[in-house]
């Protein structure tokens, strides 16, 4: 069984994800980085990614999205 304290810890990332990002709708996070992390990588399944994976790519990707503009 997966550790339920696990469920802050990502709603807490994700708030401080999407505060570097605040003009964007939750649905445009998640499907602008969903399209990035299809281009990177070849193979995806999302319903396969663990947590910790994804919020490593998607803190990076809004990093990135972020300083360019």
């Amino acid at each position: 069984m997966r550790d339920p304290n696990r469920i802050d810890k990502f709603c807490d990332e994700l708030k401080t994800i999407w505060h570097q990002v605040p003009d964007w709708r939750f649905t445009q996070l998640i499907i602008n980085a969903d399209h990035e992390y299809r281009v990177q990588h070849s193979y995806y399944a999302p319903f396969y990614i663990e947590d910790e994976e994804y919020f490593k790519f998607l803190s990076n990707y809004i990093k990135e999205t972020v300083y360019e503009n």
